[in-house]
C-alpha cells in the first residue's frame, strides 16, 4: 500500500470575469503514488501544473477552486477532510519546502522562533529543548553557529541560508512525507547541489518519502528513485529515473531530454521543442501535446490518449509501442 495515492485530480479555478459560469482546468486527472521512504520527481515546463498539484495535495489550493479526484494520505482521504484535519495534517504528517523562503517566513520573528514554534505546539517539546534541537538540526543542514543563527531574522541571511532554514523547519516535525516545490529556483548553481544534497541525505537518514517539483530533468534523476513527467497538467509518462533517462516512451520526454547541453557532445546548436507550452484548459479533445509533436497522427489529435503499461512504464502517448525515442544526448 503506498504512504500517498492520488487518484484523478483534478483543480479548476473559475476564469477571470467569469462570475463563476467559466472554469478552467490546472490540472486533469492526476494519478500519482508514493511508497515510504520512496522519492518522486514531478518534472515539467513552467505552467504545466505542476505547484498546483503540490498544493493541493494539503488543500492549499486557490479560494473558489474545484477539486475532483481523491488524494489518499496514509489510507485517509485528504479532499475529505475538515478544516481542522488538514491543520493538522500539515503540522505532523506532511511538510512542505517552498520555492521562495523569503514570501514563507515571517519577517518580524526570529529564525529561533520559526524552527521552535512547531516542535513546542505540536511535538510537546520544551522550549529549551526545542531551542538545542533547532541548533542540532541548522549543523545538520550546514549551517554553523547555530545559537547565533537563531537569534538573527530573515533579512540578515542570504538565500541559500534561508532555504536551509526552511528544511531544517520540515525535519523539525519529523514529517512522513516532504513536498519540495523547486526548492532551489531562487539559489545559484553550486547552492543548489548543497541544498539538494543536504535534503536528499537527511531524506534517507530518516526514510521520509519526498516529492520533488522541479524543471530540471537532470537534478530530479539524480535524486529521485522515479520520475513522473507532466505536461498541460496530466502526467504524460511515469518511470524510475535510470529507464526513462536511459529510454523515454513519450515525444514529450525526449524531447527534454535531447535538448539538454551534455560535455560529452559538441553541437552547433541544441535540438529544441518547437512551439509553447500550454496549460490543460487550452488543450483541446486530443494530445495536448500534438501540435509540438514530430510524430504526432490523426488519431492524435482526435482523442485524449490513455495511458499504457509498457515494460514498467506508464505513458499517455497512442503511439508509444511503436516509438523507438532517443534519451539523453
Amino acid at each position: 500500500m503506498s504512504l500517498l495515492d492520488v487518484r484523478g485530480l483534478g483543480v479548476a479555478v473559475p476564469a477571470p470575469g467569469a462570475a463563476g459560469r467559466d472554469w478552467r482546468t490546472l490540472v486533469d486527472g492526476v494519478d500519482l503514488a508514493i511508497g515510504a521512504g520512496e522519492s518522486l520527481g514531478l518534472v515539467g515546463e513552467s505552467g504545466s501544473g505542476k505547484s498546483m498539484t503540490a498544493r493541493a495535495l494539503l488543500g492549499l489550493t486557490p479560494p473558489g477552486a474545484r477539486i475532483t479526484g481523491d488524494v489518499v494520505f496514509d489510507g485517509r482521504s485528504v479532499t475529505g477532510m475538515s478544516g481542522r484535519e488538514l491543520r493538522a495534517l500539515r503540522a505532523r504528517r506532511i511538510a512542505m519546502v517552498f520555492q521562495d523562503p523569503r514570501a514563507h517566513i515571517n519577517p518580524v520573528r526570529s529564525v529561533g522562533d520559526f524552527l521552535t514554534e512547531a516542535m513546542v505546539l505540536e511535538l510537546g517539546r520544551t522550549p529549551a529543548d526545542a531551542e538545542a534541537r533547532a541548533v542540532r538540526l541548522l549543523a545538520d543542514v550546514g549551517i554553523p553557529d547555530g545559537a547565533r543563527r537563531l537569534r538573527q531574522y530573515p533579512h540578515e541571511l542570504s538565500g541559500g541560508l534561508l532555504q536551509r532554514v526552511m528544511i531544517a523547519s520540515v525535519l523539525a516535525v519529523e514529517p512522513d512525507l516532504i513536498l519540495a516545490d523547486e526548492p532551489t529556483t531562487a539559489l545559484d548553481v553550486t547552492t543548489q547541489s548543497e541544498v539538494m544534497a543536504i535534503l536528499d541525505e537527511l531524506r534517507r537518514e530518516r526514510g521520509t518519502a519526498m516529492l520533488l517539483i522541479t524543471h530540471d530533468l537532470a537534478l530530479a534523476a539524480a535524486t529521485c528513485d522515479r520520475l513522473a513527467v507532466m505536461y498541460a497538467g496530466r502526467i504524460v509518462e511515469t518511470q524510475t529515473s535510470t529507464a526513462l533517462t536511459a529510454t523515454p516512451r513519450h515525444p514529450y520526454t525526449s524531447g527534454l531530454m535531447l535538448s539538454r547541453p551534455s560535455i560529452d557532445i559538441v553541437v552547433h546548436r541544441l535540438p529544441v521543442i518547437p512551439g509553447r507550452p500550454v496549460a490543460a484548459y487550452e488543450s483541446g479533445d486530443g494530445c495536448a501535446f500534438e501540435p509540438r509533436c514530430a510524430h504526432a497522427e490523426a488519431p492524435c489529435r482526435e482523442r485524449r490518449p490513455d495511458v499504457q503499461e509498457l515494460s514498467g512504464a506508464r505513458v499517455a502517448c497512442v503511439r508509444a509501442g511503436e516509438l523507438t525515442l532517443q534519451g539523453d544526448a
